[in-house]
């Protein structure tokens, strides 16, 4: 069993409390308009690696404190993914993972992989990008609607950064963001777009 994963950062601050290993699985049907990362909605193998594998690249690193999952849309590949959060969570990393679907649809769900990440999350923070609600004044989302649901009492909205964006020049030379904020806005005035 694989996990089709769009981008791994084994290191980062602006996406949840801590220094924190962040994954954005490939693969999204939701097709939010406005979505900042577009590119993880097609469902063709990007990058493959095991939750074995991916735990023990997470794991290798002693001072990141979680791991935060984005998308895609990481409830499309549950089944490999609550692997990957078991083995995490069993090594005593927090988990947070975003999602565009509604958590309490997500609960009543009877997929026992489903089941499994929310019993083994520490935050879920629900609902899809709405364009129309756009609003960067909240930690760590970008539209009103979006909810932070905290399962455990191991971090409260106030454990979140402020909205923060990382930069990083790939080695192909190309410039890959993370984290929360107007990208467009930074976007224009690096000259990107």
């Amino acid at each position: 069993m694989t996990l089709n994963v769009h981008r791994f950062l084994p290191r980062t601050k602006a996406e949840g409390p801590g220094v924190r290993a962040a994954i954005w699985v490939q693969g999204c049907s939701r097709h939010c308009k406005g979505c900042f990362a577009a590119e993880t909605w097609i469902h063709e193998p990007n990058m493959l690696i095991s939750p074995q594998e991916l735990t023990e690249k997470i794991l290798s690193d002693s001072e990141t404190e979680g791991i935060t999952v984005l998308g895609g849309e990481p409830f499309e590949q549950a089944e490999p993914l609550s692997e990957l959060i078991e083995k995490v969570s069993d090594a005593g990393r927090s988990v947070i993972v975003f999602t565009g679907n509604n958590f309490d649809e997500l609960s009543r769900s009877d997929d026992r992989y489903i089941q499994r990440i929310i019993e083994l999350s520490d935050v879920i923070v629900d609902g899809e990008y709405i364009a129309e609600q756009r609003d960067f004044s909240r930690k760590m989302v970008g539209s009103r609607n979006q909810r932070f649901f905290f399962l455990t009492d191991r971090y409260t909205y106030d454990d979140f950064p402020p909205n923060t964006i990382e930069a990083r020049v790939m080695p192909d030379g190309k410039v890959a963001f993370n984290g929360m904020g107007d990208f467009d806005r930074l976007r224009e005035k690096m000259g990107l777009l």
